[in-house]
């Protein structure tokens, strides 16, 4: 009987170990990891307001974009060039459904949108996300 709860003590002891051994090693391991992702730099263009109609309805989008970049040199590009990128985010407006763009899913699929067709023109993978600082659909 002794020799049976040696046994068992010594796999709950191993067990234990592990369990311990994983936990150090998640805390310390993955928590460096989700560090180095907070510490990128990024970088804002600031692309300014956009009205237009929306599609072929009387529906009508107001709203200011700003775009987010981890390439320092990318906001100097997009203001050089202002007029492709606005009419590209025009054209990518008036291209949208009115009623998918006041839905929480609608605005999301809208910024990937832009932030595909963005990173297309400018011929770039850094563009790391689109900001909406105004948005009315009426």
């Amino acid at each position: 009987m002794n020799t049976k709860k040696v046994v068992i003590f010594s796999i709950v002891a191993f067990i234990l170990s592990l369990g311990t051994l994983g936990a150090v090693l998640y805390f310390t391991v993955f928590n460096n990891h989700q560090n180095t992702e907070k510490n990128i730099k990024t970088y804002i263009y600031d692309a300014g307001e956009f009205s237009t109609n929306i599609g072929n309805n009387n529906n009508y989008f107001k709203g200011n974009i700003t775009i987010e970049t981890t390439d320092k040199n990318l906001p100097k590009k997009l203001a050089e060039s202002n007029i492709l990128l606005r009419d590209l985010v025009l054209r990518t407006i008036i291209s949208q459904d009115p009623s998918e763009m006041v839905k929480t899913e609608g605005v999301e699929k809208f910024k990937m949108q832009l932030i595909k067709e963005l990173s297309r023109l400018m011929n770039t993978e850094s563009i790391t996300n689109i900001y909406f600082t105004n948005y009315i659909v009426q």
